[in-house]
Formats: C-alpha cells, structure tokens, sequence
C-alpha cells in the first residue's frame, strides 16, 4: 500500500452510515455531486476511490467510423443484419453448450 499524501482528516459517521468527505480532499480530487466512488473493505480499512470512466462517446465514435470505413460503398439489407444476428446467437449457444 502506498503512503499517506497528506495529513489525515476526521469524518463521522451519521445515523443513516453517511460520511462526509472533507472539502479539501474533494476540491483535489474533483469529486462533485455526481462523482461515482469505488467503495472496499481491506482488512480492517475502508478504501475509497474516484471511479475513473473513459468517456464512451469517443470510443464510439472511432468504432462507427472504423466500420463506416470497412463498409465504404455497401449497403447491409435488414435481413443481412438479422441473420448475422441470428448467426452470432447460434454461436453463443453453442459455446455455452460446449
């Protein structure tokens, strides 16, 4: 385990399990309103951490045009599209079974 970054700080714990984390850590850490934490149990410690998510609109965004450029010029029909999706689930199966 790492070492302590700063000095502690002191956080009671209300009547419903709630704590507060303290204003300095959240101003250096960024954690607002809506920030998601990852809460664990190491021995007799309580971890919290910032979940970190990538932001999915970029990854999307190189996804589509990654098969926007292998599908330069075709057009897929809906029946294509349902027996890749027919084809795939048949796979799947037969993976499960394996």
């Amino acid at each position: 385990m790492s070492q302590v970054d700063t000095e502690p700080e002191i956080a009671i714990v209300g009547t419903k399990g709630q704590i507060v984390i303290p204003q300095r850590f959240r101003k250096e850490l960024k954690i607002t309103s809506k920030t998601k934490l990852i809460v664990y149990r190491q021995g007799d410690k309580i971890v919290v951490t910032k979940l970190e998510v990538p932001p999915l609109r970029e990854e999307l965004k190189d996804l589509f045009s990654q098969i926007d450029r292998q599908n330069k010029g075709k057009t897929v029909s809906e029946r294509e599209i349902l027996k890749e999706i027919q084809d795939y689930r048949l796979e799947k199966r037969a993976q499960k079974g394996a």
